[in-house]
Parts: C-alpha cells; structure tokens; sequence
C-alpha cells in the first residue's frame, strides 16, 4: 500500500505557496492573453516552463514584439539562479535516487526552495515523497491559476489599475521577510537589492540579479563567519 503520510504532508507544506501562486498565476494568464499568447499556449508554458519571473518576463517580451533568441537568452539568465538553488540543496539530497532528483529539480521553485532549505538547516532527513509531492501540488496550484488568468483574461479589459504586474515582487517579498532573523540574513537582503538596482542602472539588466545574490551571499557568509571566530575566540 501506498504510504499517504508523506503525501499530505507534502500537500500541507505546498499550501502557503499554492495560495501565494494563484493571484501571480491569474496575473500571468491575464498578461499572456493580452500580449498576444494564446490562452492554451499560456496554460502549456506553465506545464513545460514553470518558472514564474521568467514567464512574466517572457510575455512581455513576446508582447513587444523581440526576436526568439531574445525571448530565449532573457529567460536563461533570469532562470539562472536554479543552480545556486539546485548547488545548495544537493549535499541534503545526495542519497535520492537519479529519477526522483529529475522530477525534484524539475519542479523546484524560488517558493519551494524555500520550504525545502528550511528543512535543510533544521536537520530534518529529505523525505522525496514529501517533497515531490510539495512541488507537485505547487506547480498544479500554478497550471490552475494560469488557465483561470489565461481563460477569463479577456474579459478584464485593461488589467493596469489591477498592479497585476507587481504581485511577483509582492510574493517574494512576503517570503523574504521571514528569512531576515539575524543581521547576516538582513544584511545580505539589503545589499542584494541595493547592489541590484545599482547594476541595472548602469545597464546589467540580465545579469543584475545573479551578479548582486552572488555577491551579497559572500559578503553574508563572511561575515558571519568573522563573527563565529571572534566568538569561538571569546569563548576560548
């Protein structure tokens, strides 16, 4: 028999982030129909692709009219941040089976990660049911909320006095507050966002983000390692 345990869960863990996904998700269905994607073809993007910011980004660049390899190339930066993610997260999953860390890492998100990294650094051993089942129920929560964007878009009329364009950032924000308990934390938020803007302001649109969490994670992991060996100096 099949263990339900691990299954809900998985399904208790994805609920925050399904509720999270389903104004972002409408957002992107509205916003892909009315940048000329087919509303089926929005819903499938979301099967395929998932990958929210990517998604936004990608309607609007189709909507704008850009080349193919622009819509690729943008993407695959934005996207790039999956391997800080995917690099963080192997050491906890170095035991899982090949097939099941296909699956995982296919649908492993920003909202996801963050979830399965709070198990991480608890300590708690990865249960793959589990966390399949997370990402599973997320990306489902996502599909859904696109099809219902994608299909009553139209009938919304002009969607800019709704902000749907900022529920993204809304979203990550909301995730990031709780993760900024200690200076190191709070220091390497604030620096990540101010080094980003700084970075696009001088023309690093496509690599701003990367290049400011790359950086603003050293400078945290530094300094919280200064002070764990000033502590264990003190203590001695």
């Amino acid at each position: 028999m099949i263990d339900m345990a691990p299954l809900r869960s998985g399904a208790r863990l994805a609920l925050p982030v399904v509720c999270g996904y389903l104004p972002v998700g409408f957002a992107f269905g509205v916003l892909a129909v009315h940048n000329g994607i087919a509303p089926w073809l929005a819903v499938f993007m979301s099967f395929v692709v998932y990958a929210g910011s990517s998604q936004l980004i990608a309607a609007g660049l189709i909507g704008a009219g850009a080349p193919v390899l622009s819509v690729v190339v943008t993407t695959f930066v934005v996207n790039l941040r999956h391997l800080l993610m995917s690099t963080a997260l192997a050491p906890w999953l170095s035991r899982a089976p090949r097939p099941q860390l296909i699956l995982f890492g296919f649908e492993l998100t920003d909202e996801t990660f963050a979830l399965h990294s709070q198990k991480q650094r608890l300590g708690q051993p990865p249960i793959m049911a589990e966390l399949i089942a997370c990402n599973a129920i997320a990306q489902s929560g996502w599909i859904a909320s696109t099809a219902l964007g994608a299909f009553s878009g139209e009938l919304l009329g002009d969607t800019r006095p709704f902000g749907l364009d900022f529920t993204l950032a809304a979203m990550f924000i909301a995730l990031l507050a709780p993760q900024c308990r200690d200076r190191p934390r709070l220091f390497a938020a604030i620096a990540a966002a101010g080094l980003s803007v700084a970075l696009t302001l001088i023309g690093a649109d496509r690599w701003a983000v990367v290049i400011a969490t790359v950086t603003a994670a050293c400078l945290a992991g530094w300094l919280s390692w200064q002070r764990t060996g000033k502590q264990a100096k003190n203590a001695a």
